[in-house]
């Protein structure tokens, strides 16, 4: 026989009292999100008084652009920041606010770093949730989320792009990657999500104007739909072709920026060509896929040996 269950008593499949689970549930992200930041505050807060070395003074030290708040925005060519306009103007933002004074730079750093490990909490979060995911991973996908988005926070490899001031392209770049990501995601899981998708197609145009890297997001993206939204790639271009469109228009603002760039001193800026340039990244990725999942030995430069020949690249 069926009865009327108490008020407040009801349980969900897990056995769990459905009204505290929605009361936990409701502080659970600002909980998470403040210990994400507690993480990275407790790995990194020792380091904000590192000096300027390598690249910070070609593109801090001896830029002067960035003594002008809105003339940063055109870089100088030949420099760190040529084409990477976004990248500059936030030096000249550091800049205005407290000069040469390094620590303010590593705090932006930091904050930027934080605000990445925020966005990897959300997308992998969503992930979990989705319905190829959700039957192993609903009831603990936002732990599991907390417990990436920490270990992410904090990983050794990240040192580099937290501490290194000029790498800041790659860790601003990368925050604006992961916000085209998560803010598609809200996009394509809200009834109207016109407003979440034109931010994400504003996240990458913004990556466009920080680190050529941002290039593949687009890429990423229609994958990621085609995996856990869409279904198809056909399905996906169909339901939102206009978003797509705006994604890939950030290939051209690319193709813009780089014309200008000069020789960074960097890669091809050294006379390597793009074919050797091609066999010693393979050996890079390894390596750093190697060091993602045991950091050690971690080395800041790795000079400028580079791999000459298939034999070397092939294993």
């Amino acid at each position: 026989m069926l009865t009327k269950e108490k008020a407040g008593d009801r349980t969900d499949p897990t056995g769990t009292s459905r009204t505290a689970s929605s009361a936990t549930g409701g502080a659970f992200p600002f909980l998470a999100c403040a210990a994400i930041a507690l993480a990275a505050l407790l790995a990194y807060w020792g380091t904000l008084s590192c000096p300027f070395i390598l690249d910070d003074m070609p593109a801090i030290k001896s830029n002067g652009t960035i003594g002008h708040l809105w003339g940063s925005l055109v870089a100088p060519v030949r420099s760190p920041v040529s084409g990477r306009p976004l990248l500059n103007f936030s030096y000249a933002v550091n800049f205005a606010v407290g000069g040469y004074d390094v620590r303010g730079y590593h705090l932006f750093n930091l904050v930027v770093h934080i605000l990445g490990g925020l966005m990897v909490f959300g997308i992998v979060g969503r992930t979990l949730g989705k319905p190829v995911l959700s039957r192993c991973f609903a009831a603990d996908r936002r732990i599991l989320a907390l417990l990436i988005a920490v270990i992410w926070t904090v990983h050794p490899l990240n040192t580099e792009a937290v501490t290194y001031v000029s790498e800041r392209a790659e860790s601003l770049m990368g925050l604006l990657y992961l916000a085209t990501l998560y803010l598609f995601l809200r996009g394509a899981e809200s009834g109207r999500g016109g407003a979440w998708l034109a931010l994400s197609v504003f996240a990458c145009l913004m990556g466009a104007l920080t680190k050529e890297v941002i290039a593949t997001a687009p890429l990423l993206v229609l994958l990621y739909d085609r995996t856990f939204c869409a279904g198809s790639f056909k399905s996906a271009l169909r339901q939102r072709w206009l978003y797509y469109l705006g994604l890939s228009s950030s290939w051209l603002v690319l193709a813009f920026l780089v014309q200008g760039t000069g020789q960074r001193g960097v890669g091809f800026g050294n006379g390597v060509g793009s074919w050797t340039y091609a066999l010693t990244s393979c050996r890079s990725v390894v390596t750093y896929l190697k060091l993602s999942l045991w950091p050690h030995p971690l080395v800041f430069d790795y000079g400028t040996g580079v791999v000459s020949g298939i034999g070397q690249a092939a294993p």
